[in-house]
């Protein structure tokens, strides 16, 4: 006999964000995964994506009681190359965090086993898709950017047909000899 899944009530309070009320068990839980900002012991204020991912793994209704599917959130994500991305690191067992929408890079991602509330991240993952790639200079500048930051640049390549390969990023100075 299957558990059944554990359950949060969305409730929508912005453009762009939600609160999810659940059981402290699984609000602490998801909080330490990097999963939204805390606004109580039992409620996370998260973005659409998180939401999204939210409903892969939990049994997600509004306040009336319906369930909310993925096929429901999907439409308010915005930038579903972000969600693919995100879910494939999740899927692949990374806490990770989405940055806001003017930061230079899409994620940071912890090392597998570190938690967002208890370490740095040590990954910043820029999405480049197929065909459009990343102009020298930019990324140039981005890896300055994360470098200040004592962030390991990745770039997220996002294949036409939806596959994600990851490549990480070095100055030259990282293979001087010491």
């Amino acid at each position: 006999m299957t558990r059944p899944r554990r359950e949060l009530k969305i409730t929508k309070v912005g453009d762009k964000e939600y609160i999810a009320e659940g059981d402290r068990e699984s609000i602490a839980t998801l909080h330490e995964q990097g999963i939204g900002e805390k606004v109580s012991d039992s409620r996370l204020k998260v973005s659409p994506i998180e939401l999204a991912y939210l409903t892969t793994r939990f049994r997600v209704v509004d306040r009336e009681g319906r369930e909310i599917r993925i096929e429901d959130v999907l439409q308010n994500v915005g930038d579903i190359l972000r969600f693919i991305v995100y879910l494939d690191l999740r899927k692949r067992g990374y806490n990770v965090k989405i940055t806001p929408d003017d930061s230079p890079i899409d994620i940071l991602v912890w090392e597998k086993g570190k938690k967002p509330s208890k370490a740095r991240p040590r990954y910043a993952v820029k999405i480049v898709t197929e065909g459009l790639g990343i102009r020298a200079l930019d990324l140039s500048s981005l890896l300055r950017y994360c470098e200040a930051m004592g962030l390991q640049l990745v770039l997220a390549l996002l294949s036409n047909d939806g596959v994600v390969t990851y490549y990480k990023a070095f100055s030259l100075r990282d293979f001087r000899a010491t």
